[in-house]
This record gives C-alpha cells, structure tokens and sequence, in this order.
C-alpha cells in the first residue's frame, strides 16, 4: 500500500492542450497552443471547472511576430456582454516575467511559452464567465489574443 502511495504522488498534474478561441471583445492573433492543467480537451470546448480560491495553471505558446521589449498580460472577464471588472496582480501582469526559459527583450520570430498561474477570486459560486487573455508589446499591439470559458464553483 505504502509503494503505491508514493507512486500516485509521483505522477505529474495532467495537462490538456485546449481549443483557443478568437477573442470577441479584442483583436489579436491566436497563439500556437493553450494548455491549461485539468481542463478538458474536446471540441467545442466546454468550459473548465475552477474551485473558488484553486490555482488554474496554463501555458501558451506564441510566436513572436516583432521584436518587443516589454510584454503585457491583461485578462478580462464577461458575464454575456457585460464586462466584470477584473484586473491581474501587478506581479502578473509583466508577463516577461512569466516566460518559460526566456527574458524580454524579444526578437520577431522567437518561439515563447508563456505560463499564467492565477488564483480563482470570485464573489459567488454556479457562473460560467467569459474570458479573454491577451498580451500586448511596447507599442500596444496584440501579441496574442484568446478566449476561454470556466465555471466557477464553491471550494
């Protein structure tokens, strides 16, 4: 009992490569891929479930299309058409400091895994919100832009 114990701490969280999806309310390319640990992966994507207070963990791969010194991440959420007003920690919002084995400044063509992990704040439980990650260069333009569902649920 004790050796499959250890053995069920030892395998990995499992992560699903997701379906992005154009984002309605901003412009920008989609990236390469999304991979976001326990979402489901089938098509048309159904929304991951999100605990009120968990920690959803994505990584998406983009390809650079210009050089930048800067990377800004900026998150939005809707209920429909209506905005939620939402803004990322200050922490996370650099996203160079959220790139995967590389560092701003960046140069066109470079490949990027940029890894997001946020905590799940939510004033009640039984939503399923829009959202819409994008991240932006030094002059304001889209580096990416996609759009993802979750349902929010009690802890």
């Amino acid at each position: 009992m004790l050796k499959l114990s250890i053995i069920l701490f030892a395998i990995p969280a499992v992560v699903f490569a997701v379906t992005p999806a154009p984002c309605v309310f901003h412009d920008g390319p989609l990236p390469v891929e999304v991979r976001v640990v326990g979402c489901p992966t089938t098509v048309p994507q159904q929304p991951c479930v999100v605990p009120i207070g968990s920690v959803v963990d994505s990584e998406i791969d983009i390809i650079l299309e210009r050089p930048t010194t800067t990377l800004t991440a900026s998150l939005d959420m809707f209920l429909g058409n209506f905005r939620i007003p939402w803004s990322l920690p200050d922490d996370q919002t650099n996203a160079c400091a959220a790139l995967v084995q590389a560092s701003c400044p960046l140069l066109a063509g470079d490949e990027l895994t940029y890894n997001l992990v946020t905590e799940v704040s939510a004033p009640f439980a039984g939503v399923t919100v829009d959202m819409e990650l994008m991240l932006t260069d030094d002059q304001g333009l889209p580096v990416f832009c996609y759009r993802s569902q979750a349902t929010v649920v009690a802890a």
